[in-house]
């Protein structure tokens, strides 16, 4: 049975003066916090409000740690410092570092031999990105005119491994699921809030790409699962030069990408343990029973005072 602890959370925060020097000053009154880590989306968030010593001129990052596991690190979208009776508060959001994924765009054309490092390494050179080692090396992924990292990151996890790829802890890049989980069983005593639910927003009924001539009728492909759900949304899309030796998958990975958390099941249970993307869960309350859950969004919120952990797993194509 899974044992309820009592949580510490703390926050190193960068600050940098008008001289442009940067110190690091730690945070012990958290009023707030949140986590968000979801396996399709390339980065974390934060938000929260801590205690601040003293006034800093601006805030450049945020690593947020509970009982010495750093559970969040990133850059800073938003930083308000509020004065109010005597005392400074920290208003605070951040994404992680791997946001940049999605934002930096390589050289468009044909990478050849690529495997995650080549990708990540020879095209832009990213500050506190981490990623999976010892990949496979594929013939090559293919970069259209505005495509990101991300995208290349996409298209190789497919081609090599035919997995969506997620990001792990703290800013690592992940193709294949970690070897080193955990898994934690919980029941009736730590249980708050379960779930059981389905989202139909993103599915594709049909989609239907170019060929080489201009015409839409040569490659289509239709989903029953959203058909059965009287779902009807057709998808046009330009000729995939990523897929040419493949085209059937320039179909089929849309339609599983808009499956995406389609079903989900999940708990919120008291305290934090560690949890992380792809660890394991079981519970049991009542007549709800689920064994061996794999994490695939987590969110993590409390405050000094309390911690809740709430995880949920997918059904869907990945």
């Amino acid at each position: 049975m899974t044992v309820i602890q009592i949580n510490k959370v703390s926050a190193e925060i960068r600050v940098m003066n008008l001289n442009g020097a940067v110190n690091t000053v730690i945070l012990d009154k958290c009023i707030y916090f949140s986590v968000d880590k979801e396996r399709y989306t390339p980065y974390t968030t934060f938000k929260g409000s801590f205690i601040l010593p003293q006034y800093y001129e601006e805030i450049i990052s945020i690593k947020f740690i509970i009982d010495g596991i750093d559970v969040h690190y990133g850059s800073v979208d938003m930083a308000k410092m509020v004065f109010k009776k005597g005392y400074y508060r920290l208003d605070i959001k951040s994404r992680s570092y791997t946001l940049a994924l999605g934002i930096n765009q390589p050289k468009p054309g044909i990478n050849s031999n690529v495997s995650l490092r080549s990708i990540l390494v020879s095209n832009v050179a990213l500050k506190n990105v981490t990623y999976q080692l010892s990949t496979k090396t594929i013939n090559y992924v293919y970069l259209t005119d505005n495509s990101t990292l991300w995208d290349a990151v996409v298209a190789y996890s497919l081609k090599a491994y035919g997995t969506y790829p997620f990001i792990y802890k703290t800013n690592e890049v992940r193709v294949t699921a970690p070897t080193n989980i955990t898994s934690r069983d919980y029941f009736d005593n730590n249980l708050i809030e379960v779930y059981n639910g389905s989202t139909l927003s993103n599915l594709i009924s049909d989609i239907h790409m170019q060929d080489s001539e201009g015409n839409y009728e040569t490659y289509n492909l239709s989903d029953n699962y959203a058909s059965l759900r009287d779902i009807v949304r057709h998808k046009q899309i330009p000729l995939d030069m990523q897929w040419l030796a493949d085209t059937n998958m320039a179909l089929t990975s849309r339609i599983n990408f808009a499956k995406r958390g389609t079903k989900y099941n999940g708990i919120k249970v008291l305290g934090y343990l560690g949890e992380e993307l792809f660890d394991k869960f079981t519970y049991d309350i009542e007549n709800m029973n689920k064994a061996d859950c794999v994490i695939h969004k987590l969110n993590i919120s409390g405050s000094n005072n309390v911690i809740y952990t709430t995880m949920y797993q997918y059904t869907d194509a990945y």
